[in-house]
Formats: structure tokens, sequence, C-alpha cells
């Protein structure tokens, strides 16, 4: 155990010893603008994360087309050791699509907000407790594992949370309450604070698990303070693919629980880049170089400082070691780069070199990366806009609205 998870285990004392890592790409990954997954994708990525070692997926929605029923079907088929979900509302329609898609759990969500009852589906927190124990009780009735969404548990009062939750577990067993923070406003030290309430509320036997969203890049920190405040189950998404700016990432939750937290999780870290790589070509969303874990850039080095330091030590510059995700570390000569590293390569390469030929060399390299031209950077820009505004447009809508202008609807039939 290194000092800094010691001193994690210090400054979270409800620390747990290890976590279950739930993967939501197949469902919440889809669900971003304009990608989707072929059944044969689906299945590739299952299996690949299973492989991997996470512990359940969120597989679909199958409620929602058929083709989401069949996909979720397939996956059982498989026989993978990861626990299949669905994700439905809870409402019998949901429920009896879920259980025909073979899902051995189904993740039942709904809003607990006041914003989103009054103003989205425009009924009361009684009502909606009554719903959320109906769908509950027929997925149990149905042989499903129960969990509890709580739909953006982050703008709901920790009070009702609590009564909702100790009012459903009265009738159904819970698999996990899943809290979500569904508009990505909530920040780690009021993660902390919420899972402290319900977990002293509730007590250890009601298994914690957040889903966070990152319109404000804290995602996976949010998810880390989860886990640092006694969350004892996570979702995330490879790639953190998902809705808007995202979910939390399934490589920088798994570094973080392993690195900072000395959590155990069950995910095997050298799976990460192919994973990666195989949902980057799926959804044809491209992630930046400097993403962590994975990103392109994350363990090559330029700076002349930090490459003298990386050759004396690796530790220098990468708390992250580069050979635990699979990766190795990689020196770049360009603008920044110094005399250490061109002494190096041609000490390696068998080339006797004083300190006059390795400062004409860098001379050489700087020179030669300041006149190149940009032209090649603007154009990949540029391209890989055009490649966004294609793949991830989705259906026409204004050809949608073409095909049925002028359509009147039949006798005694009313639009929606």
């Amino acid at each position: 155990m290194t000092e800094t998870t010691l001193k994690a285990k210090e400054l979270h004392p409800h620390l747990p010893a290890s976590v279950e890592v739930i993967d939501c790409t197949l469902r919440d990954g889809e669900q971003a603008p304009g990608v989707w997954f072929t059944t044969e994708e689906k299945l590739r990525l299952a299996t690949a994360l299973s492989k991997a070692g996470v512990s359940a997926l969120d597989a679909g929605f199958p409620a929602s087309s058929g083709s989401e029923l069949e996909a979720l079907q397939a996956l059982h088929e498989l026989g993978l050791s990861a626990s299949i979900a669905a994700t439905a509302r809870p409402l019998a329609q949901d429920v009896a699509a879920a259980a025909k898609s073979h899902a051995d759990e189904v993740f039942l969500f709904m809003p607990t907000s006041d914003l989103r009852l009054k103003e989205t589906l425009g009924i009361t927190r009684d009502r909606a407790t009554t719903v959320f124990r109906s769908g509950a009780e027929a997925a149990a009735a149905r042989g499903l594992a129960v969990n509890l969404v709580f739909e953006d548990a982050t703008r709901s009062d920790p009070r009702t949370l609590i009564d909702t939750a100790e009012e459903l577990r009265r009738h159904v067993p819970l698999r996990r309450l899943v809290l979500a923070d569904t508009t990505g406003c909530a920040h780690p030290a009021g993660m902390h604070q919420l899972i402290r309430s319900l977990t002293d509320a509730l007590g250890p036997g009601t298994t914690l698990c957040t889903h966070n969203h990152n319109d404000f890049g804290l995602a996976a920190a949010n998810t880390l303070a989860a886990v640092g405040a006694g969350a004892k189950a996570i979702t995330c998404t490879v790639n953190g693919l998902g809705e808007r700016a995202g979910n939390a990432d399934l490589a920088e939750c798994v570094a973080g629980l392993t690195h900072l937290y000395g959590v155990e999780h069950g995910v095997d870290p050298l799976a990460l880049p192919s994973l990666a790589a195989d949902v980057e070509r799926a959804s044809g969303v491209a992630t930046s170089p400097i993403k962590p874990v994975t990103g392109f850039n994350v363990f090559r080095h330029e700076s002349g400082v930090h490459v003298d330091a990386m050759l004396k030590d690796s530790r220098s510059y990468e708390f992250l070691p580069a050979a635990w995700a699979g990766r190795s570390s990689e020196f770049v000569l360009g603008k920044h780069s110094g005399t250490s590293l061109v002494r190096h390569l041609l000490t390696c390469a068998g080339v006797p070199c004083d300190d006059a030929l390795v400062a004409r060399a860098l001379g050489e390299v700087r020179d030669a990366v300041e006149r190149r031209d940009k032209a090649a950077h603007r154009q990949a820009h540029a391209d890989l806009q055009a490649v966004y505004r294609t793949l991830l447009s989705g259906y026409d809508a204004a050809a949608l609205v073409e095909r049925y202008r002028g359509h009147r609807p039949s006798e005694g039939q009313v639009e929606r």
C-alpha cells in the first residue's frame, strides 16, 4: 500500500475495501446524440467489458424498441460473467420488456427532485412513490433483481430520498440504490455529504451507488468522492461516452480507485486501452489526446526538464505508471526538448557525442519544428468537425418534417 492510499484511508474512514464497477456504455453511452451501436458491436463490447472484470452491464432500454430488446436477448445468450441489466421506467410495459429481454436485473428510474416531478411529470411525490413501488414489486415478482435509480438525486432534498428509499425497501428487496447526478451539478463535497446522509439513515444493508454526469468536468471526481464516503458501487462508461458532456469515465475511475484510494474493483487495467479504442471506433467519437489514462499523449513527454527527470526516474512525472495501463513512456523531439534527450538518443544509437554536437543537433530539431507548416493542423481540425457533422448528425429533422407535411390524422385519431 502506497503512502497516498494510506493517506486516503486516513482522510476517508468510510472507504470500502472494494467496489462494484457497473458499465453503462451500451445504454447511456449510446444515448449520446448521433451515437448508435449495432447488435454485433454490443455483443463484442459486452464480451470485452465482462472479460475485463466489470461486475454488471447496464446494457439497454428494451421497452424503447424491438432492436434493443433483441440485443439484450442476444447478450443473455452469451452467458457472460458480468450481470446483464435492463433500464426501465417503473411502468408495467417497461418491466414486462425487461423480463422478456432475459435480463438478470433491472435499473428502475424515476425523478426525485421537486422540479422534475412537478414540471416534467406533473405528479405529486406521493404519486411518484406509488408508481415506483408498483414497478419495483412487478420487477421483483418477475424474478429481476431490483435497482432503484433516483434520477436528479443531487437536486433533491436528502430527507425525501431517505423516506422514499425506506418506503420502497419495506416492500421489495433492493440490489442497489443508485443516486444520479443527472445534470452534473454536484461537487465532490456535496456528493460526500449526500452519501453519508443516506448511509447513516439507511444503514450498511443498502448498497449505495452513484451515476455521475460530466457537465462540469467533475463526474470522475464525484464518483471517487462517493466511494470515499462509503458508496460500494459505481457506474461509468468507456471514454466517458454519454449524453451532453458524458459520464464518469471507466479508466479514470479505475485508475483513481487503484492509485489514489487503494480500493479493489476487479477491473483489469491492461484492458483499458483496447476498450477505449473499440468504443471510439464503434461510436465515431474521437477522444482527446490528453484524455487521462487512455489518451494518446498521456505518457508522452517533450519538455526538456521533464524528460531529463524521466530518464533518471519515471516516477518524476508519472505518478500513474504507464505499464499499469499497458502503455509505455515515450519521449518526443520537439520545440521544447532539451539536451538530455538528444544525448540519450545519440548515445543509445552508438553515436559518440560531445556538448557541441548535442547543442548543434538540438538546434536543428528546434529549427525544423518551428519551420513546419501548420496547415495540416488546421486541416485535421476541419476534417474532424466535418466527420462529427456527418456521423453524429442523426436523422435529418428537415426531411422528417417534409415527409409528413400535409398529413392529417384519421377520423377519431388524436395527434399527440
